[in-house]
């Protein structure tokens, strides 16, 4: 019983974080995966994406519509395989991207946390 009431402050305490991201960032943590992933600049697949995140293809596919309606992304169909979309960053995700370099959101802090919970 001990470890699923640990587990609930686990949530707790990556639930608060990821509040203080979006309200920083204007993005969910998720979100800031997907960029993160194509802050390289180079095109990437779907899969590519989720690979990275470590999410499923349905949850990632939720990111890539929002990241698109955002226009911080853009699908082009791929030009070997017309059924594969391919996606890069808009000037818009580059700006979001560099705005991001910019924070000083304290993960050290939120690993303290999550360790003090862990040791509990």
């Amino acid at each position: 019983m001990e470890s699923i009431c640990r587990l609930k402050d686990i949530y707790k305490a990556l639930y608060a974080y990821e509040k203080q991201f979006a309200e920083k960032a204007g993005i969910t943590i998720n979100e800031g995966a997907l960029l993160c992933c194509m802050k390289d600049g180079k095109p990437k697949s779907a899969n590519e994406l989720a690979d990275f995140i470590g999410l499923s293809g349905s949850r990632v596919s939720r990111i890539i519509h929002t990241m698109e309606e955002k226009e911080f992304i853009l699908r082009e169909i791929g030009v070997s395989d017309k059924r594969q979309m391919i996606f890069t960053l808009t000037d818009a995700g580059r700006k979001k991207i560099s705005e991001m370099k910019g924070f000083n959101i304290d993960v050290n802090s939120l690993i303290g946390k999550l360790t003090s919970i862990a040791g509990g």
